[in-house]
């Protein structure tokens, strides 16, 4: 068994060691520099955590290849659930994502990332664990000492500003999701206040239509009386013109009468026209009514 602070050396090795594989890595695949991890600095935590859990759990199997690739793969596994898991919860972000893959749970963990744990257990404990542990032991205790205790005043300063950072943008992630929530809200009111002004508009003019049709007939029906007032009222104005024009004709024959009487010769041709053009304005007044 180790002592603690050459557990503690093992830890920020295999941190800085899996910090320069992610990276790499990582840059690569996306032809840019991208440092990867949850810390400012070159370390990823859960690597560090990871191999020296993978280093206490195939202790008992060390001799045994499939057993140490088994109680590797689902060791690392776990702590990468939880891991993922805890930081999403207080952080509100997630600093990995399988969920592009087929076989995953919860997009934190995956088959091929579990079994690629596997695989990196058994090389660990094979073959990358020897030159570290005798890095770390070929040294003096006070260098190791020293060297742990160090690193560890960087790293809790980097764990410290980090973490204040992730925080600081929990909080605004928090903030951002009440807004969108506030603006879905407000959308959605928005878009049922106008259902409800479409569809009252929608009745206004039903109902505009309708008293339209109603104020169409009504208008209909006082034109039509009107018209057959109008027309009785013209019926019997020309059934008084005719009287009065027969009244008038019959005087007329009369005064021909008498001036027939009275002048025999003289006026005879003018009375004749006179009277003819009297006949014929009412003859066209009765053909006319």
């Amino acid at each position: 068994m180790y002592k603690v602070y050459q557990w503690m050396a093992f830890f920020y090795i295999y941190c800085v060691l899996g910090w320069i594989w992610e990276t790499s890595y990582v840059s690569v695949c996306k032809r840019k520099f991208v440092n990867r991890g949850f810390l400012h600095g070159p370390v990823i935590p859960i690597y560090g955590s990871g191999a020296v859990m993978m280093l206490l759990v195939t202790q008992p199997f060390r001799d045994s290849l499939a057993l140490t690739y088994l109680a590797g793969m689902v060791g690392a596994t776990l702590l990468e659930l939880v891991t993922g898991w805890a930081m999403e919860r207080l952080f509100k972000v997630r600093y990995w994502d399988y969920s592009h893959h087929k076989i995953q749970f919860g997009g934190y963990i995956c088959l091929s990332s579990s079994l690629f744990w596997g695989v990196l257990t058994v090389l660990l404990v094979r073959v990358l664990h020897a030159p570290v542990e005798r890095l770390v032991l070929g040294r003096p205790d006070w260098q190791v000492i020293a060297a742990v205790a160090a690193f560890t005043v960087y790293f809790v300063c980097d764990v410290a500003v980090s973490v204040k950072e992730a925080l600081d943008m929990r909080r605004l992630l928090v903030a951002a999701e009440k807004l969108r929530a506030d603006m879905d809200r407000l959308q959605k009111e928005l878009a049922e206040r106008l259902e409800r002004q479409r569809e009252e508009l929608a009745q206004r003019i039903d109902q505009s239509r309708e008293e339209l049709a109603q104020r169409i007939d009504q208008s209909r029906e006082e034109w039509a009386q009107r018209m057959d007032q109008n027309r009785e009222e013209l019926a019997a104005r020309l059934a008084q013109l005719r009287q009065q024009n027969e009244e008038r004709l019959a005087e007329l024959r009369i005064a021909r009468g008498r001036l027939r009487r009275r002048h025999p010769s003289a006026t005879m041709g003018r009375m004749e026209e006179f009277f003819d053009e009297a006949r014929k304005k009412w003859n066209e007044t009765r053909g006319k009514s």
